[in-house]
């Protein structure tokens, strides 16, 4: 039995601990899963690998979805081509699934939201960012931006510009490249989950405009991957387009 309707609406931005999802679906719930063929598509954010998904993606499978792991050589390069690259990937894993929903981290999330402006399989379902820098991180900035001090922007500024060159579009600069990448395109319905103690941005610069949903999660940037509330929030969205019931 479903118990959605009973469980009353929470503000957004409220750090709460979700409904748990089943620890083991019922055998009618997979059999939906199966009938459906969902696909979530998981990626990760810079400086990280696909590896550090893995936890929330057997919950999510357990939950009932297909999942894909999905990898890029963070650094190099830039966001938009590995978007370019992200939306040939979904493009071909498509065909096998009634749907494909998308659970990113981090700098994933600006990959998917440059992949979002590429041409979609039809069958593209929601979306969930996880601690994305969509208004651009203040440690980027630390990281990329000279300071004035001169070891500092020789010692560690620098270094980072020439190795992560896409580290230097996640600057907070309101004319950076993840300040222009605009709104969620129409359609497509998009969640974001902020860590409440997130050292790698504020959690105000998570906020994007469209956005179907936002709420925070109690923990730190990469932490909040692993906590089963995190999956039990995306389980949700993913099937109801919304984090807590309405």
């Amino acid at each position: 039995m479903r118990t959605d309707s009973l469980v009353p609406p929470r503000p957004a931005g409220m750090i709460v601990p979700a409904e748990p999802l089943p620890a083991e679906p019922s055998p009618e719930w997979r059999a939906a899963a199966t009938r459906s063929r969902e696909l979530v598509v998981l990626t990760h954010g810079i400086g990280s690998t696909r590896l550090f998904l893995a936890p929330l993606a057997a919950r999510l499978h357990a939950a009932g979805f297909a999942v894909r792991l999905y990898g890029y050589p963070s650094p190099w390069w830039s966001n938009a081509t590995f978007g370019k690259r992200f939306a040939a990937l979904l493009r071909r894993v498509a065909p096998g699934y009634e749907r494909v929903h998308l659970v990113v981290h981090s700098m994933g999330g600006i990959v998917t939201r440059c992949a979002l402006r590429e041409e979609l399989p039809p069958n593209l379902g929601r979306v969930v960012q996880i601690a994305p820098p969509n208004r651009g991180s203040h440690m980027a900035t630390r990281l990329a931006v000279d300071s004035g001090h001169p070891v500092w922007d020789r010692l560690v500024v620098r270094p980072h510009r020439f190795l992560a060159p896409t580290l230097v579009e996640l600057i907070d600069a309101p004319d950076s490249f993840v300040n222009r990448l605009g709104p969620v395109p129409p359609g497509i319905e998009l969640g974001i989950l902020a860590a409440s103690r997130d050292r790698v941005l504020y959690p105000e610069q998570t906020h994007l405009e469209g956005a179907r949903d936002h709420q925070t999660v109690e923990g730190w940037h990469t932490g909040i991957l692993w906590k089963r509330e995190t999956a039990e929030l995306v389980a949700r969205f993913l099937r109801t387009g919304a984090f807590y019931p309405q």
